[in-house]
């Protein structure tokens, strides 16, 4: 409140210095326009005398016959309104005058005392201002001396002072009035240029706080996408944050994120948004401009037009390609597809880069996480999940089991005689076993399949939505597939080999993981028991007339 009463007061301090201005300048343009008056119509009472005198000789009028002089003055000499003129003889003796008549003339005393008089007798021409008594108004005289027929006369014009403060009060009306008017604009001109300065000021604030919000909004939305990357698990909740987050960064821009393989000969598309991208999916790094120079890249700018190839699909529309480094290597790019627009805004082109440095460590890390977690749950060996694995994914599998009422079944695989294979063979071989079984296993089974090595040559295979029967019909299959291999190394055959599998089914067999684990590990025993090489559901040991009780410890397997 306070500011903007200082604002208010300089806002009046010109307005009143303008009407304190014109207020003096009025008063001093009063006192010195009389002045100024009065000597423009002395000029002109000088200029009109010249007039007359010269009328007089033109005429040649006689002076001696009074009575016609008095009618030429009053009738033949045209002379303004207001004014009046009189002719004096040069001993003083006025002897005509053009407003009063000449029985008057003649009773006026004489003039010799008059300075207007004396001045035109000594220098030709004088001028006074005084108070007329046989008019009783204030008159301003002028007079001039000329020759005439032999004789000095003296003629003299008057005109009234009042004339003179009419044409003051006039020009000070107009005058008052152009600086009332001027006043009036001054104060509107004001008015209305506050108003406008104001409104600007309002609207840079408005613009200063519309930006100060983006700016905020902007580095939130940057933490928020560097903090729900570094949360991120998997490339897929990656790509859930970025088609999120981006646009709300970037706007209405199309665009991808690559990453290199681990070859570096190609690169692949992992994240996008902003729609259906226009161009490849997977493509060399040489088929990229800014991978080539090491710094981004603009497909059209004011002196090249050079699109990747990668972008080929698009033509001449522009694309902005930017590398995304950490820790001192290149590990993609980030490619976003402007259409047919010219260039990115600047703020726009800063936050792309700013994307793209929190892109490029996000990702990297969690392609170092998935790497370190990968290592975590893997059978270096084999490439099979591991023991650890295999106890998280059964029980989120029972949990999933029993949320759609389903049924899931475990494969519990041993291969047969291994110890033997090993022995016979070496170590070596042995691996090379473990090593085409995971491969032949991860071939041949479903996507949503889990399979793990639990140690030595024992297996595990999680089957979702699997019940007993067609749990069995995949392992009888698993049997046929490991009988048909033909294992060779360095030429030397390694012979046959099979597999023995017990199975148990969620919920038929058991509610909790290691029930299910270890029924079907009863059932793996059994198989094994049956002379190896088949395999063996737990439901066969529970209906089976002969055996009446099976445990672990009343099994004896010959491995």
């Amino acid at each position: 409140m306070k500011k903007n009463t200082i604002s208010k007061k300089w806002l009046y301090l010109p307005i009143i210095s303008t009407i304190l201005t014109i207020t003096l300048g009025l008063f001093v343009f009063n006192s010195t326009l009389s002045n100024w008056l009065e000597h423009k119509v002395e000029g002109s009472l000088s200029e009109e005398i010249t007039r007359l005198i010269k009328d007089i000789n033109d005429d040649n009028i006689s002076f001696t016959d009074l009575k016609s002089l008095d009618v030429y003055i009053k009738t033949k000499l045209v002379i303004a309104k207001e004014d009046h003129i009189t002719l004096i003889t040069s001993d003083g003796t006025p002897i005509a005058d053009s407003d009063i008549s000449l029985s008057s003339v003649l009773q006026l005393e004489n003039h010799l005392n008059r300075q207007e008089i004396v001045n035109a007798q000594n220098f030709g021409y004088g001028t006074s201002t005084r108070f007329s008594t046989s008019r009783f108004k204030n008159l301003l005289y002028s007079a001039k001396s000329f020759e005439y027929q032999g004789s000095t006369y003296i003629l003299r014009a008057a005109t009234p002072l009042t004339r003179i403060d009419a044409m003051v009060e006039e020009l000070m009306n107009i005058l008052i009035i152009l600086m009332s008017i001027n006043i009036v604009l001054v104060i509107a001109s004001s008015l209305l240029s506050n108003k406008l300065i104001q409104q600007q000021v309002q609207n840079e604030q408005d613009l200063q706080e519309e930006r100060i919000e983006q700016r905020t909004q902007e580095i939130e939305l940057l933490h928020r996408l560097a903090t729900m990357l570094a949360a991120c698990n998997s490339i897929n909740e990656a790509q859930m944050v970025v088609e999120d987050i981006l646009p709300r960064i970037l706007g209405d821009v199309n665009g991808v994120v690559s990453l290199m393989r681990s070859s570096r000969n190609q690169l692949l598309v992992k994240l996008d948004w902003g729609g259906a991208w226009p161009g490849s999916k997977t493509y060399a790094p040489e088929e990229c401009w800014a991978l080539r120079k090491g710094k981004f890249h603009f497909a059209n700018d004011k002196y090249t037009t050079l699109p990747c190839s990668h972008m080929s699909a698009t033509g001449i529309d522009q694309t902005l390609c930017i590398p995304l480094t950490a820790h001192g290597n290149t590990i993609g790019m980030m490619h976003i597809y402007l259409g047919n627009t010219d260039n990115l805004d600047d703020n726009v082109k800063k936050l792309a880069f700013t994307v793209a440095e929190h892109l490029g460590l996000a990702l990297a890390n969690l392609n170092l996480q998935e790497k370190l977690r990968e290592q975590a749950i893997s059978d270096p060996l084999t490439g099979l999940y591991n023991r650890r694995y295999y106890e998280e994914t059964i029980n989120q599998e029972i949990m999933r089991a029993q949320r759609h009422k389903q049924e899931m079944s475990i494969l519990m695989l041993d291969l047969d005689h291994f110890k033997r294979f090993n022995d016979n063979y070496g170590h070596d071989a042995g691996d090379y076993v473990l090593k085409t079984i995971g491969s032949l296993l991860l071939n041949i089974m479903r996507g949503e399949d889990t399979v793990c090595r639990l140690g030595g040559e024992e297996l595990a295979i999680i089957l979702p939505n699997t019940g007993a029967e067609g749990a069995l019909h995949v392992a009888n299959e698993l049997c046929k597939s490991v009988s048909d291999l033909h294992l060779a190394i360095k030429d030397l055959s390694l012979g046959k080999l099979s597999v023995s599998i017990g199975i148990a089914t969620y919920p038929k067999n058991g509610l909790q993981s290691e029930d299910i684990t270890k029924l079907a590990d009863i059932a793996l025993y059994e198989a094994k028991g049956r002379g190896r090489d088949q395999a063996c559901h737990y439901d066969e040991l529970i209906q089976s007339p002969d055996v009446a009780e099976i445990t672990e410890d009343t099994l004896i397997i010959n491995t």
